[in-house]
């Protein structure tokens, strides 16, 4: 009976640390906002998420696939789009969203992206 159940522990434990594992990122921005943080991750696979966080909750989270052309990042995002827009300019240190209900600015902390 000992035997089975460390068996089935380490099978359990194995399949939730598949599960868990992270996706590799290759851009990592974000900008400190009045209330919270705002964040853009995007992953080796062409999916992002954009996410504003509030102080003390888990934000909006709004993700979908992206494509880069030249300098300019585009968002096909999976659901609603957030006020910031769904398309960036990519600078050396910032992301610049220019098409939205506002101008965002995120600092870049990692770059990796290359242009097709």
């Amino acid at each position: 009976m000992k035997n089975t159940t460390i068996v089935l522990f380490l099978i359990l434990t194995l399949t939730f640390c598949n599960r868990t594992e992270q996706k590799e990122t290759l851009l990592l921005a974000d900008r400190e906002a009045p209330l919270g943080w705002v964040y853009l991750r995007i992953y080796k696979d062409k999916t992002f998420e954009f996410e504003s966080r509030g102080l003390e909750r888990r934000g909006n989270i709004y993700s979908g696939t992206m494509d880069l052309k030249n300098d300019t990042i585009y968002f096909n995002y999976s659901d609603s789009i957030p006020k910031a827009g769904n398309k960036a300019m990519l600078t050396e240190r910032l992301v610049l969203y220019f098409n939205g209900a506002y101008a965002e600015r995120l600092e870049i902390k990692k770059n990796d992206l290359k242009s097709n």
